[in-house]
């Protein structure tokens, strides 16, 4: 008993550190003693809840090896960077505000949360030689690169790649560093919030649906600052992959339930085919509850009795399975009750 709740206890801190690390701090709340009871009952009733739980825990350690593999990129490009040097036509005064060091707990707070994407693009850019230098005031990396970013430059974490801007004047310069500061805070609050990867799923989001200076994450870093004028061009095309990427990926991830829905559409449509002269009870009735008329069953049924009729009985097929996993029996044999004549069906 001792040896399964210390088994138990290494397994919840396991789970717990991937959650936190994978998905910031609504990791944080499915880890919630009630969201961890409830999902050790389903997994205990559910073989296909347990699946699912272990294909979630897979995905969150392959998301926390990359953000180690970022740290690791960090620590060897990123921590011994020189300070970026100013322009050489800025003043003595100018060149010294250039140069002089911004460090606060903000900035050090911003750095640690946005460590291990700043690593992964870090290493990038090393890859395609890239210059890479801090700019004191704001304790942002900067990656001096030809190509390989988007517009004028793009902010991952809190490493700018970009190109030199040799021909920007002093406000010109610190201008575009305040409005990359800005989107240092969004990355910082997004990873914060929701993981490493909440903040570039919520802003090429917004990207494929408000392009380049309508983007929302672009106008509250600051537009003119950052260069934009209106209107700008549409969506970047590797925004558009990276949303349908996305979106592909939920849905292989949540294939069971899609699958579910389609089996329970299958199995009313043959059930009501098989059985519509003799008018039989349909089978999944002997296991689940009734379904109550609400406003929606009302009123259909006071246009179409036979239409709320089938809502209904859909509804209550609903209950056969695990709404959560999507898991449906081998065979509606094992619920249905003895009716002569009806074809046996599988779900």
């Amino acid at each position: 008993m001792l040896a399964r709740l210390v088994r138990g206890v290494r397994s919840t801190w396991g789970e717990g550190v991937l959650r936190t690390f994978g998905t910031g701090g609504l990791g944080l709340w499915h880890m919630r003693p009630a969201a961890c009871r409830r999902r050790e009952d389903r997994q205990e009733k559910c073989g296909g809840c347990r699946k699912r739980h272990r294909r979630l825990l897979r995905l969150l350690a392959v998301l926390v090896s990359l953000q180690i593999v970022g740290l690791l990129g960090l620590a060897a490009f990123g921590l011994g960077a020189p300070t970026c040097q100013a322009p050489a036509k800025l003043t003595v005064n100018q060149a010294a505000s250039y140069t002089r060091s911004g460090a606060s707990p903000a900035v050090f707070a911003r750095q640690v949360m946005t460590a291990g994407q700043t690593g992964l693009a870090l290493t990038y850019a090393k890859t395609r030689g890239a210059n890479v230098c801090r700019f004191a005031p704001n304790g942002n990396l900067v990656a001096r690169m030809e190509s390989g970013f988007a517009r004028g430059g793009t902010m991952y974490g809190h490493v700018f790649l970009t190109y030199a801007h040799d021909d920007y004047s002093y406000r010109e310069l610190r201008s575009i560093k305040r409005h990359e500061t800005r989107h240092t805070t969004q990355w910082a609050a997004g990873t914060l919030l929701g993981g490493p990867l909440a903040f570039p799923v919520a802003y090429s989001a917004d990207e494929l649906i408000a392009p380049g200076a309508y983007n929302h994450f672009e106008r509250a870093a600051g537009l003119t600052e950052g260069g934009y004028e209106v209107p700008d061009g549409p969506s970047p095309t590797l925004t558009r992959v990276f949303i349908v990427a996305v979106l592909a990926g939920l849905v292989l991830f949540e294939r069971h339930r899609f699958r579910r829905q389609f089996l329970l559409l299958r199995t009313h449509f043959l059930h009501r085919r098989a059985t519509r002269a003799s008018g039989q009870v349909p089978w999944w009735h002997a296991g689940t509850q009734p379904i109550a008329h609400g406003r929606i069953l009302r009123l259909l049924n006071r246009v179409s009795p036979g239409a709320a009729n089938v809502l209904q009985d859909h509804r209550r097929l609903q209950q056969v399975g695990c709404p959560s996993c999507g898991a449906m029996p081998d065979s509606p044999n094992k619920k249905r009750p003895a009716e002569a004549g009806a074809p046996a069906g599988r779900l």
